[in-house]
């Protein structure tokens, strides 16, 4: 899905980041325990995210989102259903300054082994293909599982820990990535850290 819109915010001169691709459903919204966000009614953007999506926008040359959504595998919601939402969410974005470049998604269930679905780093590769001058040394993954964490290493991208860590997930994450942050603004406040 192409940007629905420029961003209003202009960038600084030094970008810290080539890219930042972010995982949505945890880190963006709010999770569904146990469920899927299928509609916009059941998307609610969390505490913090457009200050802290305009503060990384500015210190990124791209901003993309990746995200698994099985819930269209099973039939649950369709393809369609998925990308109103995504179309939804890009209008608020905009509204902020902050859309993403591109959204990825892969709608498969996890049985299928496909090469889209995280942890496995085929939307990455998609990225890299459409956008050719990503430096994926100077890159970030910033998601909320280990299957993020581990998507990050297997795209060669730094991996950065967002949110409540999930049980029995904690020591996993801990050998892959010393960046964990309670939110996205935590870690927007503090990327100036990373010295990319």
């Amino acid at each position: 899905m192409q940007r629905i819109c420029g961003n209003s915010m202009e960038k600084p001169e030094e970008i810290t980041l080539s890219a930042l691709f972010l995982d949505r459903d945890g880190v963006l919204n709010e999770q569904i325990v146990d469920g899927y966000v299928m509609q916009w009614e059941d998307f609610v953007f969390k505490e913090g995210v457009f200050e802290a999506l305009r503060l990384l926008r500015g210190k990124c040359d791209r901003m993309l989102l990746v995200t698994n959504q099985q819930c269209v595998g099973k039939g649950l919601c369709s393809m369609e259903d998925i990308e109103l939402i995504h179309a939804r969410m890009q209008a608020e974005l905009c509204e902020h300054g902050c859309a993403f470049d591109r959204i990825y998604c892969c709608p498969h269930l996890a049985a299928e082994n496909c090469s889209c679905r995280k942890p496995r780093p085929g939307m990455a590769e998609r990225a890299f293909a459409d956008f050719p001058d990503i430096d994926r040394s100077h890159s970030v993954m910033a998601g909320d599982t280990l299957s993020d964490i581990l998507f990050a290493k297997n795209a060669g991208l730094i991996p950065v820990h967002v949110g409540a860590v999930r049980e029995g997930e904690f020591d996993e994450i801990q050998k892959i990535t010393p960046y964990h942050f309670d939110t996205l603004l935590d870690f927007a406040n503090q990327i100036q850290t990373f010295g990319l």
